[in-house]
């Protein structure tokens, strides 16, 4: 996939959840990659939030003009303090012990260990796969702010749709990927 393809598809992903978002105080990027999603948030937000088990901030200024609005958590989000392991290079985390391959030891902590209870307005979640346990880390965080929440959930499991449906969000649309379903938006009314 291009870069130019990728920021493309970004930047459509962002316009399909604009339209909900009432305020632009704080956004949270969790799986933040290459910073690409936080410079597409970066002139509406005022602070932006990125978290990524990988340090990439050596890519950061690639996507984001204004450093003193981001800022970057080298850490995994979970739903308490653990570690938990990778394969060299893996943008996923495998498993809780080391096994084969997946010997690289990734710190995990759950996102109310920040104390971000005032002014998130939104929330966008790439974790392939571990989004169910970041949203069990970050009920205090939800119920403070009621945010947009963007959840991947490609993988066909729905635990992250059932999680948010509980705490009294709906679906309020589905982005598509190249034709398949890929990320869903959840309001809270």
């Amino acid at each position: 996939m291009s870069s130019e393809f990728k920021q493309r598809e970004v930047e459509q992903t962002y316009n399909f959840c604009r339209p909900y978002l009432k305020q632009f105080r704080t956004a949270l990027d969790i799986g933040c990659d290459e910073f690409m999603f936080a410079g597409v948030l970066e002139p509406d937000f005022d602070t932006i939030h990125c978290w990524d088990f990988r340090d990439k901030t050596n890519q950061m200024s690639r996507h984001v003009k204004d450093k003193n609005k981001v800022h970057f958590h080298h850490t995994g989000l979970g739903e308490t303090d653990a570690t938990r392991y990778t394969k060299p290079g893996v943008g996923r985390v495998k498993g809780t012990e080391p096994w084969g391959n997946s010997t690289v030891a990734i710190p995990i902590v759950p996102l109310d260990s920040f104390g971000l209870y005032d002014s998130v307005d939104f929330i966008k979640m790439d974790v392939e796969g571990y989004e169910p346990l970041i949203i069990r880390g970050a009920v205090r965080t939800i119920e403070s702010n009621w945010p947009v929440i963007l959840c991947e959930i490609n993988r066909g499991d729905f635990t992250a749709k059932t999680l948010l449906e509980s705490m009294g969000y709906r679906c309020a649309g589905i982005y598509e990927k190249q034709g398949v379903p890929h990320d869903y938006l959840f309001v809270r009314d």
